[in-house]
């Protein structure tokens, strides 16, 4: 099994794989800071970060004091960056095969 994934990545080019990276990252990133800087369970944490990851923005869990709100400024940039820049590489791979 290892070894057909493995194969799979060969083929993927540095930034496709850059970019799954950092998307599998983010959450966890997101997920841990609104525990640590707001003191939130588990599931509201993540929740937050796929709402804000995502843009959906539906609302915030609970109210957010500056700290949260700082982070949740930088997790905004940094997810909507990130998954861009996984768009751009993946149809850059798709389209010229690079």
């Amino acid at each position: 099994m290892f070894r057909r994934l493995s194969g799979t990545l060969a083929v993927l080019p540095p930034n496709v794989l850059r970019a799954a990276v950092l998307l599998l990252i983010l959450p966890v990133i997101g997920t841990a800071g609104y525990m640590i800087i707001e003191g939130w369970t588990f599931l509201d944490a993540l929740y937050m970060t796929v709402t804000v990851l995502t843009t959906i923005g539906f609302r915030e869990v609970r109210p957010l004091d500056d700290s949260g709100r700082v982070f949740t400024i930088f997790l905004a940039i940094a997810g909507v960056g990130t998954i861009f820049y996984g768009l751009v590489s993946l149809f850059q791979f798709v389209i010229e095969g690079e």
